[in-house]
């Protein structure tokens, strides 16, 4: 199997004399030096400046078995054990919405996922979508797998420069009104059609979808997130190719001054096509008639009750 992008062969093997802190136990080690990847413009959405405040070290042995340590996000020493060292897999361990599954079953086997969405997506959305879990946005994750192409013998130390890529990315979500922004009170967004988990080892997508749901801010006749996700399913970074058999839908749910709701709904699909791994995403012409906010409605201005939608499907036409 190819390599992921970010797989890095081992070199500078040290052959200096018994170290203090490797007399302990007598095995091999590494020194580990790290590389936080970040986009080549940090003022351009995907990739935030990475400030992670550790990482987890799975030391895959000779047998396949894994070991977990612990290092700070600059650097450390990682002791390999009486087995040796098959494979490494790491990822900084500093996320809230993140899980990590699969350890035990090998490092290609290893994938993340984000909690269980914070509350439930509106029924108009809900029936664009149907079969998709509800999730919350995940933390920055990053990620690297190191492959052993020399043996470490006891005493030994090897010096390891390892580049940790983003496995999650950001989106930059505007939602334009054409009128009617004065009336809107609150609102809170969906993204349907993500990614539900990323292998770690390569950053694979895969196939299974997921709606992401997600706080707005208010802005200057226009509400806005940035969204956290794993990107898109089935995208594979090396050979650049994605899933395109499926429908992303971009969803915002308003909150009036009458205590009234309406929700709106996009198709984004062509937007995403082309970004992946994050970028930013615009929809426009949305509009709050007179007779949707007025006082007659018998709706008491609740920020906390989201109830009575009324469901509004926007043609692409309304994207920019």
């Amino acid at each position: 199997m190819k390599l992921p992008f970010y797989c890095i062969a081992l070199a500078g093997l040290s052959l200096a004399g018994c170290r203090e802190e490797l007399c302990y136990n007598h095995f091999g080690a590494a020194d580990i030096d790290f590389k936080w990847s970040v986009s080549q413009d940090p003022s351009e959405p995907g990739s935030p400046t990475p400030s992670p405040s550790g990482v987890t070290v799975i030391v895959y042995d000779a047998m396949g078995q894994p070991n977990e340590m612990y290092v700070p996000p600059g650097g450390g020493s990682v002791n390999f054990g009486e087995n040796g060292m098959q494979s490494l897999l790491l990822y900084n361990n500093d996320t809230e919405s993140v899980l990590i599954a699969g350890e035990s079953d090998g490092p290609q086997s290893v994938y993340a996922t984000s909690t269980a969405g914070s509350r439930m997506p509106p029924e108009g959305l809900r029936k664009l979508h149907p079969d998709e879990v509800v999730l919350n946005p995940p933390d920055m994750l990053y990620a690297a797998y190191v492959v052993s192409h020399s043996e470490v013998g006891n005493h030994e130390v090897m010096d390891m420069k390892i580049s940790m890529e983003p496995m999650v990315f950001e989106y930059e979500v505007r939602y334009e009104f054409e009128y009617g922004f004065n009336r809107v009170m609150d609102a809170r967004g969906a993204m349907s059609g993500m990614a539900r988990w990323v292998y770690l080892y390569n950053g694979l997508t895969m196939s299974d979808r997921a709606i992401l749901v997600y706080d707005c801010k208010l802005s200057d006749n226009a509400v806005t997130a940035k969204v956290m996700s794993f990107g898109t399913p089935g995208y594979l970074p090396e050979s650049r190719m994605g899933d395109d058999r499926h429908v992303n839908t971009l969803n915002l749910e308003v909150n009036l001054v009458n205590g009234k709701t309406k929700e709106f709904n996009f198709d984004i699909t062509g937007q995403l096509s082309t970004q992946p791994r994050g970028g930013k995403v615009c929809v426009s012409g949305l509009r709050i008639e007179d007779n949707e906010s007025s006082s007659g409605s018998g709706f008491d201005v609740d920020m906390d009750d989201w109830g009575s939608n009324e469901d509004i499907d926007l043609p692409v036409g309304g994207q920019q």
